[in-house]
Order: C-alpha cells, then structure tokens, then sequence
C-alpha cells in the first residue's frame, strides 16, 4: 500500500511544481506584439515596401518570422498568398525594411530585397511568430493591417497619390509604436515618399544599410533611389502586380542521342493570370562556379503555362555532380531557386512536386510534373506517383477569423493550462473518492493490526 502513497505524493508534487513554472512564464511573457507593420506601400509607383518594428528589448531571428500575404483583405474572398521569405537579425526596438525596387535608408535597418507583388486594388498582410526551437509547429499572430482602394469596413483606404504610403500610429494617434499592445491595435496616416534626391539630414549616413539613429518613437522612411540614376536594373512595369515565376524542373543530364550543349533545360512556371515579362530578368546556375543567362527584352511566359529554356538558347551549362538554379530579378535579387542537387543521371529530372525537390525518371518540358521512380532498381532516387506542379507556394491562412474577419491572436495563457490541469486533478480525487477511502482505510488497519502483533 505504501508505494500508492509514494505514487500519489509523487504525482501532486509534479502537478504542484508545473503551476509554479507556468504562473512564472506569465510573468515573463512579453507585454504586447513582438513585432509591428510600421508601414506599408502598395502603390507601384517607385517599388513597394513593408517596413517591421522590433517591439521587443531583444533581438529577433528574421528566420523564424512569418510574413503573409494575401491578395484580398477580405480572406474569404481571397484567391491567393504567399509567404514573404526573410533573412537576417533585427535589432531591438529597430526596423527591417522589406522591398522590391532600389531604396536609399538613412537609418540603420535590416534590410531584405524581394518581390512583392502586392496588390493595389486589396490585400492583407499578417506577421508571426514562431513558438519554441526548429521543428516550428505553432506560430502566434503579432500584427496585421488589410487595404482597399475603396473605402470600406475593415481596411485601409489606400492613399490617393501613387507615391505616399501608410504610416502606422499607436493608439490616440501617437507615432510611439511600443504603445500598440494586441494585434492591429491603432490607426494609419498617408505620408509623402520622398526621392533619393532629397538627401538625409547631417546626422545620418545614406547606403544600403544606413548608419543613422532613429528619435525614440520615431519610424524611418526609406527613400527611394532616383531611377535615371540608380545602377540597379528596374523590374518590368508589367510585373508590378504579379507574382515571380518558379523554378519546376530542370533536367542537368539528358540522355543520348540528345547533348548537353542542346538539350539540358530549366523550365519556369507562370502562376499569373497573365503574361509574365522576363526582360531583364536572370537565371543563375551553379554553387561554386556560377554561371548567369540574362533574359533578353520581349522573353514572356503565358499565363498558367510552363516555359522550358534550353541550353541551346541560354548557353547554361548544368552540372551532373552537384548543382543549384536560381532566379534573379534584374536587380540580382534571388526570387526563388531549387534545392541543391547532387547525382544526376541520365534524363533524371530535379522536380518540385508537393512542395519538395526529388529526382524523377520522367521528364516534361512544357508540361506539368510527373514524379517516377524505377522498380527495383539499386540507388534510384526517391519517390513515387504523380504531383501536379504549383505556380508558388499558397500557404495556409493560419491566425485568421472566420468568414474573411480579422485574424485573432491565439495565445493560451499559461494559467489557463495550470487551471484546467488542477480541474482535472480535483475531478479525479471526487470520481475515485471511495477507493481513496477505502485505501486510506486499509492502510490504517494494517498500521494497527501490526502494533498489535507487536
């Protein structure tokens, strides 16, 4: 009987110290969104940018961030989203600007050049976390903001000027944005971008990166750099608001009589409902030896349509032991590139299929993916049936509310779990009260019946 005793002093005592560390991790937990959208430019005119704020006293892993769009600030009529891809540090209290055209920033901030696409008729955008180490599960919603060209319920109007974008304000119209404590708390303002030829005050240093220091409360503005003058190639006007194409299959290694001068390709796909224009744009192959072909003007994909390019047009060499392919905007931005390769054999195909890049016995150029393995064949790649191949990756719409509504942070307060975990404790000492009586009875018979053996 001894050793149910143990067991049950054992069990309250781990119940016990559980409440204690989750009242401390209530404690602890940051006060507010770890991270802000300061601002937002939608409108095409001199590129797009989102600019974040680091509400936190520490720094953050851009890594671990998920930045999500979506092509309606309505979710349920939403056709289409994308994640934001985001790399580097981000310095507490500062700010990471995410851009897609050329940008003077006279601060210090992050910076990371991507394409955008955002719509300029309406979208949304929503910014995350990630909860604990790699592999990341749950993600806690930190901010959001939806736009309309149109005034309407539950979005911002857009500005009406094509060069101003939307400023964030905390609540009662402070720019101190520390002051915003749940997700989408506050209000916006239109304010002018100036241009790269308005230089930065005394105090701050120009460049790619900034030197500058912000007054508390105060946001940067990044400045747009001059187009007659900027080194940078500028992306089509056509491609303003639609999504680059990607990389679905190339091919390092056909099989005779075809040759590699001839016959190697690298097939892209055109998600748009419209024709992408590849002006100026780069297909980049190799990992140590990089070699580059630049899209000469009038090079389209159609809509919905899958374009292979072959070596004997480009002059791209691939590599049959290990090799990489990426796409560049012409700013030399990466838009998207394949996994590393290693092995390839004769007319294997590198795919992505189901979200994964894998080797496939069955090539189709020009035409949706078919993944194929050999049977029974020693060291043939992995992987089998057949996947249909994805213009970009539609990611879940995680922390949103229903019928289109705005999204909900959903944080389970540590107390709550201690509360609920206590209930179910109590609820067992009163379902199984008769045996625990019983127990305790027995054991003080034994307790008596060996003092009067004694």
């Amino acid at each position: 009987m001894r050793k149910y005793f143990v067991v049950l002093l054992l069990f309250l005592l781990t119940a016990g110290f559980w409440w204690w560390k989750s009242i401390k991790l209530a404690e602890s937990a940051p006060v507010g969104p770890e991270l802000v959208i300061a601002q937002v430019k939608v409108t095409s005119s001199d590129g797009q940018f989102i600019t974040l704020y680091n509400n936190t006293a520490g720094t953050i892993d851009l890594n671990n961030i998920q930045l999500q769009y979506f092509n309606n600030y309505d979710l349920a009529s939403a056709t289409s989203s994308k994640l934001v891809k985001l790399t580097g540090q981000l310095s507490p209290h500062g700010y990471a600007v995410v851009n897609d055209g050329a940008i003077q920033a006279c601060y210090q901030m992050t910076v990371n050049s991507v394409s955008l696409g955002l719509s300029t008729t309406a979208g949304f955008l929503q910014v995350s976390h990630y909860l604990g180490d790699s592999p990341h599960v749950v993600s806690v919603l930190d901010d959001y903001v939806g736009w309309s060209k149109k005034l309407v319920p539950g979005a911002q109007a857009l500005p009406a000027d094509a060069s101003s974008f939307l400023q964030r304000q905390a609540p009662g119209g402070s720019s101190k944005l520390s002051l915003i404590q749940i997700p989408g708390d506050g209000g916006w303002q239109s304010v002018k971008q100036l241009n790269g030829n308005s230089p930065c005050s005394p105090s701050q240093t120009s460049g790619s990166l900034g030197g500058g220091s912000l007054a508390p409360g105060s946001a940067p503005i990044p400045y747009t750099v001059n187009t007659a003058s900027a080194t940078l190639s500028s992306i089509p006007a056509d491609d303003s608001d639609l999504k680059a194409p990607q990389i679905s299959e190339v091919v390092p290694n056909p099989a005779s009589p075809k040759t590699d001068a001839n016959d190697e390709f690298i097939e892209l796909y055109n998600s748009n409902a419209k024709p992408f224009d590849l002006s100026g744009f780069i297909l980049q192959v190799g990992t140590t030896t990089i070699h580059k072909y630049t899209f000469p003007d009038g090079t389209t994909i159609e809509p919905k349509q899958f374009t292979a390019f072959y070596s004997s047009d480009t002059n791209l060499s691939l590599s049959n032991s290990d090799g990489q392919v990426k796409l560049l905007d012409p700013a030399g931005n990466v838009l998207n590139k394949t996994d590393e390769y290693t092995g390839a054999k004769d007319d294997y195909a590198w795919v992505s299929a189901g979200g994964l890049w894998q080797w496939t016995t069955t090539p189709t150029p020009g035409k949706a993916n078919l993944v194929s393995t050999p049977a029974n064949k020693s060291g043939a790649p992995s992987g089998s049936g057949s996947s249909t191949k994805k213009g970009s990756v539609l990611a879940a719409a995680t922390n949103t509310g229903p019928g289109g509504g705005t999204p909900s942070a959903v944080r389970m307060h540590p107390l709550v779990l201690a509360g609920v975990g206590a209930v179910a404790l109590l609820y067992a000492v009163y379902e199984y009260r008769h045996d625990l009586g019983n127990f305790f009875y027995k054991l003080r018979r034994n307790r008596e019946a060996r003092r009067t053996a004694g």
